[in-house]
């Protein structure tokens, strides 16, 4: 932000409590037509047009680095972080195909089809082909935010875990594709085989970046237990140790996304058994309430953000057009991928149509990171790319993220069973259980498991873990919680 600096926050921080109170609000009505992200992108519009307004000729300036560097890795790492390892291992199959192969999939959508609609002449300027691919790779990334709030943990467990696995990865494996094709000049030209190796090398190497600083940090906690004593520090070190990750990779040309996922989710698996009880709580505590802050942060300044483009700046056939393509880049994401697996597995997938259809729908909404990522082009046809990726995170923020719930109603999508949720958020601990077995075998990924197990148990967790602690915490508790809280709210409405 620039000029009138302390009113321009002190509007920020009110947009911020207004978003807070809205989502509760909106949490206790039980309203199912309106999701607060879109409530945070009204209240940003009004605050972005309020600085406007105070500060006359200045325009709110939406900063790359902080979001980079600062708001986006919490949110990362916070998913890492709290995402039980043992369901994002059982669904890694589903997990990798949309959140890899699918972003994959709908990068070579999206880029044919806007530079099929440039040709056509629907842009009012002539984008070049590296353009076309950026735009491509922005509009790519989704934003699972309000899909996650309505597939909840324990209503539908395996989609949940799905869903929130494939939006992370999706993210990453973005950002990949937007720096390796932004890597190439224009006089070069595009090497597709250059471009798919260097998206390969960046997404493994950014991943062991990730797991070796995880699985050092999980080592210093476990041979220092005096640690246990100091809390602070030893928060302090899981912090440290994941924007280290972070920082590395990004240093390195890498994907910090990548590398802090990932570590994260070793910290979690290793690391945080050897905590003391204060540390795991208050980390748990800390990193939801810094995440959410800095999702609604980048929410609310996305809302404030439509100040920064002039009218004459929009294309508005071109915005429809890629919109569009948009939809039918999701469409190949999903059901193309599903439905070769599904060839492949000669008719056995896991999931049905509905539960693909749902996380379909899941994956239209851009946010954030995607408008974030095309603020860093540098084009000729830069005021084009822009108003065009801020106009489709706006419209499916605000438009699509309100119909998620009606949608998964308009699909028939039937909540799991208590049984199915019970043995979904108990401890994989319980390998011999006929369900989980028959849930492991259902995913296809019953060998990769159990070499998963064999290493984790037979020479990781020896050296950098511990005995899990806390079992007999009842997960009833957790299926039930919510439905105590829905049955509460209904009497109090009555």
């Amino acid at each position: 932000m620039t000029g009138y600096l302390g009113v321009e926050v002190l509007l920020a921080v009110v947009t911020l409590i207004l978003y807070i109170f809205f989502a509760q609000f909106l949490e206790n009505s039980k309203c199912e037509v309106l999701h607060e992200t879109s409530i945070a992108i009204i209240v940003g519009a009004a605050g972005g047009l309020a600085i406007f307004t105070i500060g006359g000729a200045e325009k709110i300036e939406f900063s790359t680095g902080i979001f980079f560097y600062f708001i986006l890795p919490p949110i990362i790492f916070t998913a890492g972080y709290t995402l039980k390892s043992q369901h994002f291992f059982l669904n890694i199959g589903f997990i990798l195909l949309y959140g890899v192969v699918g972003t994959f999939l709908s990068f070579i959508t999206l880029g044919s089809l806007a530079y099929f609609f440039v040709e056509q002449g629907a842009a009012s300027t002539t984008l070049s082909l590296k353009d076309c691919l950026l735009l491509a790779s922005v509009l790519s990334a989704t934003d699972t935010v309000a899909a996650i709030t309505v597939i909840k943990e324990t209503k539908y467990p395996r989609l949940h875990y799905i869903l929130f696995g494939e939006g992370v990865l999706n993210d990453a494996v973005s950002i990949v594709l937007f720096r390796t094709v932004n890597s190439v000049s224009d006089e070069e030209g595009l090497n597709w085989l250059e471009l798919i190796w260097g998206f390969l090398l960046t997404t493994v190497l950014s991943i062991l970046i990730g797991l070796a600083v995880g699985l050092l940090a999980s080592w210093i906690i476990k041979r220092f237990p005096n640690l246990s004593l100091h809390p602070e520090r030893e928060s302090a070190i899981i912090i440290l140790f994941g924007y280290l990750s972070y920082t590395v990779s990004e240093i390195l040309g890498l994907s910090g996304i990548m590398a802090i996922f990932f570590c994260g989710v070793i910290l979690a698996h290793y690391a945080w058994h050897n905590l003391s009880r204060k540390s795991q709580e208050g980390t748990d505590l800390v990193f939801k309430v810094i995440s959410q802050g800095a999702e609604a942060f980048t929410v609310t300044y996305l809302g404030m953000s439509v100040t920064t483009i002039a009218w004459e700046d929009w294309n508005l056939m071109f915005l429809a057009c890629m919109f569009v393509a948009m939809i039918l880049g999701r469409t190949a994401s999903i059901f193309i991928s599903s439905g070769i697996v599904y060839l492949l597995q000669c008719g056995q997938f896991g999931l049905d149509f509905k539960s693909i259809s749902v996380a379909w729908f899941g994956g239209l909404i851009r946010g954030s990171v995607a408008f974030a990522m095309v603020l860093q082009i540098e084009s000729s046809n830069y005021n084009t790319l822009v108003s065009t990726a801020l106009g489709i995170a706006l419209i499916s923020t605000v438009g699509l993220s309100n119909m998620m719930t009606l949608f998964t109603r308009f699909v028939g999508l039937e909540q799991n069973s208590s049984e199915e949720i019970y043995f979904e958020l108990m401890s994989v601990s319980a390998k011999d259980d006929p369900f989980y077995s028959k849930n492991l075998k259902k995913s296809g990924l019953g060998g990769f498991h159990r070499l998963w197990q064999k290493i984790d148990e037979g020479y990781l967790g020896p050296i950098f873990g511990a005995e899990e602690k806390n079992k007999s915490k009842n997960v009833w508790d957790k299926v039930w919680a919510e439905e105590d809280t829905e049955m509460s709210n209904q009497g109090s409405l009555k």
